[in-house]
C-alpha cells in the first residue's frame, strides 16, 4: 500500500514538474523571440526585411546593414563613436553612483540607530527622485545645467544621471545593509575603527552581492536611458548611442534591415555583461524578494 502511494506520489511530481519545464521553456521562447527577430533582420536585405515575416530567416544572409549601423555611411553617422561616447559617460555614472548610494545608504542606516524618524524622514524625501519622472524636470535640469556650465558636456550628462541614480542606488543598498550583524560594527567601533572602515572593511565584503546585484540594475537603467541625453545634447559630436539609434527608426526613414541592426549593436554591451553577471543580478533580486536574507 505504502510503496503505491509513494509510487503515487512521485509520478504526480514528476508531471508537475515536466509541466513546469513546458512553461519555462514557452516563457523562454517567448521572451527570444525579439531578439532572434532582430538578429535575423538585421542579416536581411531591406527589401526581404519589409516582405518577409520577421521570424523567416534570410534567403541570402548579409552583415551589409550591421556594418552600415556601425560604421554608417556619407553624412549619416554610424554607432561606433556613439557607443564610445556613451560609454565615457555610462561608466563613470554608473561606478559613482553605486559607490555613492551605498555610502548614502550607510549613512542613514548608521543615522537610524540614534534618530529613527530623522533617518526615515530624510530618506524618504531623498527616495522621491527615484519615483520622480525625468519628464517632469526638463526645463529646470536644463537650466540648471546651462547656468553651471555644463550643458552639451560629458560631465553635465554625468551630474544629471547621478541626480536620479544616486538616490536609486541608495535605496537598493539600504534594502541589503540591515543583515549585516550590528555587533560586528559595535565590535570594530570599540577597536576604535571609524565609520569609514567599519563600511568598507567590515560592512562592503559582506553586502558585496547586492552592491554587485545593484551596479548591474544602474547599468541597464543608465543604458536604455533616452531622455536625459536627448535634451541635454545639442550637437552631433555629443550624439550618444540612445539617441543615435533612434535615428535609425525614425530621422534617416524607415530602412527595416537597418533599424534591426541597429537594434542588435545596442543591446550588445547590456547583453555581454548580463550573460557574464546575470547569476550575480538574480541573487540579488531573489535575495530582495526574502528581505534581502542570505545576500
Amino acid at each position: 500500500m505504502e510503496k503505491r502511494i509513494s509510487r503515487g506520489n512521485y509520478i504526480i511530481s514528476s508531471i508537475k514538474y515536466a509541466l513546469l519545464e513546458v512553461v519555462a521553456a514557452i516563457l523562454m521562447i517567448m521572451w527570444l523571440v525579439p531578439l532572434y527577430a532582430m538578429i535575423l533582420g538585421g542579416l536581411k536585405s531591406n527589401l526581404e526585411a519589409a516582405s518577409t515575416p520577421i521570424l523567416l530567416p534570410p534567403s541570402k544572409p548579409s552583415l551589409d546593414a550591421y556594418a552600415f549601423a556601425w560604421f554608417g555611411y556619407a553624412t549619416i553617422p554610424g554607432l561606433e563613436p556613439t557607443m564610445l561616447r556613451y560609454l565615457i559617460v555610462v561608466v563613470p555614472s554608473v561606478l559613482l553612483s553605486t559607490i555613492i548610494g551605498t555610502m548614502t545608504a550607510y549613512f542613514f542606516f548608521i543615522l537610524s540607530e540614534k534618530h529613527g524618524i530623522l533617518s526615515n524622514s530624510l530618506f524618504s524625501i531623498m527616495a522621491l527622485a527615484t519615483f520622480l519622472p525625468i519628464e517632469t524636470v526638463t526645463f529646470p535640469l536644463i537650466e540648471l545645467e546651462t547656468s553651471l556650465n555644463l550643458y552639451n558636456t560629458y560631465i553635465g550628462l554625468i551630474f544629471a544621471l547621478l541626480i536620479f541614480y544616486v538616490p536609486t542606488s541608495a535605496l537598493l543598498m539600504s534594502i541589503f545593509l540591515p543583515v549585516v550583524p550590528r555587533y560586528l560594527m559595535e565590535s570594530a567601533r570599540m577597536d576604535g575603527a571609524g565609520d569609514w572602515t567599519i563600511l568598507w572593511r567590515i560592512v562592503f565584503p559582506l553586502i558585496f552581492p547586492g552592491f554587485l546585484s545593484t551596479l548591474i540594475f544602474v547599468f541597464l537603467q543608465i543604458w536604455n536611458q533616452f531622455f536625459i541625453p536627448l535634451i541635454l545634447t545639442n550637437t552631433p559630436n555629443m550624439l550618444m548611442l540612445p539617441v543615435a539609434a533612434r535615428f535609425y527608426t525614425a530621422a534617416y526613414a524607415l530602412i527595416y534591415n537597418r533599424s534591426f541592426a541597429a537594434g542588435v549593436i545596442s543591446s550588445l554591451i547590456p547583453l555581454i555583461i548580463f550573460i557574464f553577471l546575470g547569476r550575480y543580478f538574480i541573487r540579488g533580486l531573489a535575495a530582495l524578494g526574502g528581505g534581502a536574507k542570505g545576500v
